[in-house]
């Protein structure tokens, strides 16, 4: 830090943060601003502390030996993937990941969530522009650090609804029916309720939920708004009952954050030899010889080089990443692929295509009566779903309360003391696509999730929005709220409209992109092989036929383990 930023906004922030009385939308806007978070977390020896299990590749010299599986990705997916597989198998498995080691204690307190968008932890993607939310250009962040978006993210565990995975089967990925998921999300998990007929307990993975005495305020003021108007609360999203208001499952456990780095890849790494982790080790390209990926190249120090694989890769870089590298591997849409100059290796129209993100609306704002006393855990500790029509057989949007002010940066606004409800469109209907805009690794893809595309994912970020004031304006509130800053009550249709545009951003939740299925535009099969290319998987969320009604995480994670699990079982 330099001598003049002593007297700026940085040390500014710091007291206050220290303090532990930083204006909370203040909090959030400095998180986001990548300059300034970086000097925060210097300035407070933040990257410096913690332990790092793996390896970086500007420390240690390239491995000329083949490897039985190579993983492309340590984040959700893939170390769950890798360390579930190294901790039940003898096969040698290298992990590529091209971000750096989660060593941050900001990584690890869940309370510092935002401060992990750092540019240490994110590569800060941007969507082309947006025709119909105003031609806006939205900025999407994609974790680069072990654990990936576990590492970063706001630490919701949700399955989704039953009817998510049914269709799945429909759809002809027999095996990805709700029962079968079931079986395989009961084993993963360390529930603290207890294990019952939906939940496990004994997995690697602890999910916790807000304990009573340590819960928001305004959290119970939100159930206690939704039931006023009908809703039932339920005890478990992830159990026998997931519409209506809830306290959420979280990946936090003692404190901190439950990372699938934290979870599956240390344990693996601490007791077993078979798993080898590289950090800083992009991979630039699948090696397909003869129709079988036999390996990849990746930069070692910056420095491109070559590891074989005697039996399979496994892409698990995520709904970006992986089609991305998928294409500039020659694997993809032929006529796209031809016009860069890439030669073909196979024609996979599906690559890329049927891109599908959670709409989130942030949001509606409120201004507070007296400071919000800071949350214990990560300031978004209720959730909501419900039908945006009655008529719905299944809940398509979500609505949820945060103990901090939020909105997108085309809705500014000021207040000292505040808060927000927020609501998510969890059944868009809109497809998008991730294409290459080069041949060139180094030049970013363009990414089109067709935000509102269709009228009725408008009418359900509507529908969400008009919930979330509904409850806002409760008599739960009345000890609370202010008064209402955003939208405002003064706001006409008009302008309502154009607020509803404006709030639209990412739910960070993108998926689907080489999609499981058995039709022509299906990139895996339910065992999550390419098609056409022998010893190539992708085991992510990629691979979704369409999104969940949930946050992402936990599919993420479950795709990672019934990868593993695919692969012992084949021996």
């Amino acid at each position: 830090m330099t001598k003049n930023s002593k007297t700026g906004p940085v040390d500014r922030f710091l007291s206050e943060y220290k303090a532990g009385h930083l204006d909370r939308r203040a909090f959030i806007q400095s998180a986001m601003s990548v300059g300034l978070t970086a000097a925060v977390a210097q300035s407070l020896s933040l990257a410096a502390s913690g332990h790092a299990f793996a390896k970086t590749t500007r420390e240690v010299e390239p491995d000329s030996e083949a490897y039985d599986y190579i993983v492309v990705g340590a984040g959700s997916s893939g170390g769950t993937f890798a360390g579930t597989l190294a901790m039940q198998s003898d096969a040698r498995i290298l992990v590529l990941e091209a971000g750096g080691v989660d060593s941050a204690p900001e990584i690890h307190n869940p309370r510092d969530w935002a401060l992990t968008l750092d540019k240490r932890y994110v590569r800060h993607f941007k969507t082309v522009p947006q025709k119909n939310v105003g031609g806006r250009v939205i900025d999407w962040p994609r974790a680069e650090v072990l654990g990936g978006c576990s590492s970063i993210n706001a630490m919701i565990y949700c399955r989704g609804n039953k009817a998510d995975y049914e269709s799945w089967a429909a759809a002809g990925n027999k095996d990805w029916d709700y029962a079968s998921v079931l079986k395989d999300y009961k084993a993963l998990e360390d529930w603290q309720g207890g294990a019952n007929a939906y939940r496990g307990t004994g997995g690697p993975l602890h999910v916790t939920q807000p304990a009573p005495g340590r819960r928001s305020a305004g959290g119970a003021m939100f159930i206690e708004g939704a039931e006023s108007l009908g809703y039932k609360e339920t005890p478990d999203f992830n159990g026998a009952q997931f519409e209506g208001p809830a306290w959420v499952n979280f990946t936090i456990y003692d404190g901190k954050r439950q990372s699938t780095a934290v979870a599956f890849l240390k344990p693996a790494m601490e007791t077993r030899k078979n798993l080898t982790v590289l950090t800083e080790a992009p991979v630039t390209r699948l090696i397909v010889e003869g129709g079988r990926c036999t390996g990849v190249e990746y930069l070692h120090a910056g420095k491109p080089v070559k590891v074989k694989a005697n039996s399979e890769v496994i892409v698990t870089a995520g709904a970006v990443a992986t089609p991305w590298l998928m294409m500039l591997s020659g694997l993809g849409p032929a006529a796209d692929l031809r016009k860069l100059g890439i030669p073909v290796v196979a024609d996979l129209p599906g690559v890329g295509q049927n891109l599908q993100d959670h709409v989130l609306g942030a949001g509606v704002n409120y201004e507070a009566k007296a400071p919000l006393a800071p949350s214990f855990y990560n300031a978004s500790e209720v959730y909501m779903w419900s039908k945006s029509d009655s008529s719905l057989k299944h809940p398509d949007i979500a609505t949820l309360y945060l103990d901090i002010p939020f909105a997108t940066p085309d809705l500014p606004f000021t207040v000292k003391n505040g808060y927000s409800i927020l609501c998510g469109v969890m059944q868009p209907q809109s497809r998008g696509s991730i294409r290459l805009a080069s041949a060139d690794p180094r030049v970013d893809p363009l990414i089109d999730p067709n935000y509102l595309g269709t009228d009725q994912d408008f009418k359900a970020l509507k529908a969400g929005m008009d919930l979330a004031r509904e409850i806002g304006a409760s008599a739960a509130f009345s000890s609370l709220r202010s008064r209402e800053i955003l939208p405002g009550p003064a706001a006409d249709k008009a302008a309502y409209q154009d607020f509803l545009r404006r709030s639209v951003w990412t739910y960070f939740h993108p998926t689907s992109t080489c999609r499981m299925g058995t039709d022509d535009m299906a990139v895996v099969d339910e065992t999550l092989r390419v098609k056409g290319v022998k010893g190539l998987r992708i085991a992510d969320v990629s691979v979704l036929p369409h999104i969940t009604t949930g946050n992402t995480n936990a599919p993420a994670i479950l795709v990672g383990w019934r990868a593993a699990k695919l692969l012992r079982q084949q021996g």
